[in-house]
């Protein structure tokens, strides 16, 4: 078979080798964060960046950061999820949809590992339009919305402009939890690392096994 006459997943479908690097770098940011937070109990840069965001604070963008909070709930995650899954299985994708579903489920299901052995407190610099009471580190908004997009770029391979709409997603839920002043940067920072790193890993594994 030519090129040209590959399915066109296949012409885009990132190869496993390539996955490597952006794993690594992934969970070394993680762990970045990880050793700031556990060992000095602070991130130099995370209270200058809040501050900067409460400055420019505003009605619209209030009502903005508390659209993009609610839509990024654990509940609406876990239906996006639910849903895509389906939608593969029922399309006979069975292996993307194990896949799928484990990359965004394992990853929901570590951040609240992390979450109650870092006993991060929330930070408190100002009293926040929609305050939160659970532990801070990592944040779940942008490790749940962080491993839908990620996932979903093994899954919609043929649709390439959709890979930019899950990240920006993504990146607006992680900004609104700034902007709030219920997750500090570092929280936000590695909660996206984990969970993209936690998809690349499954991917990976799901290869290896696949060329045993």
């Amino acid at each position: 078979m030519s090129v040209t006459q590959l399915p066109p997943a296949a012409l885009v479908s990132p190869h496993p080798r390539s996955l490597w690097l952006p794993a690594v770098l992934a969970w070394g940011v993680f762990g970045s964060m990880a050793v700031l937070v556990f060992g000095r109990g602070r991130v130099p840069f995370d209270e200058p960046i809040l501050q900067a965001l409460h400055r420019y604070a505003a009605p619209a963008l209030d009502r903005l950061a508390v659209f993009f909070t609610i839509v990024g709930n654990t509940g609406p995650m876990i239906a996006a999820g639910v849903l895509t899954t389906a939608a593969l299985a029922y399309l006979g994708r069975r292996r993307d949809a194990w896949l799928f579903a484990l990359g965004v489920g394992g990853s929901m299901l570590l951040t609240q590992v992390i979450k109650r052995i870092a006993t991060r407190p929330r930070p408190d610099l100002w009293l926040s339009l929609r305050p939160e009471h659970t532990f801070s580190f990592p944040s779940g908004h942008a490790m749940d919305t962080a491993a839908l997009a990620a996932a979903l770029f093994f899954v919609l391979p043929r649709h390439r402009r959709a890979w930019a709409l899950a990240p920006l997603f993504a990146l607006s839920v992680g900004w609104a939890r700034m902007y709030l002043g219920v997750h500090f940067p570092s929280d936000v920072l590695a909660g996206w690392s984990s969970a993209v790193g936690w998809v690349l890993l499954v991917q990976l594994w799901a290869s290896r096994a696949a060329n045993r």
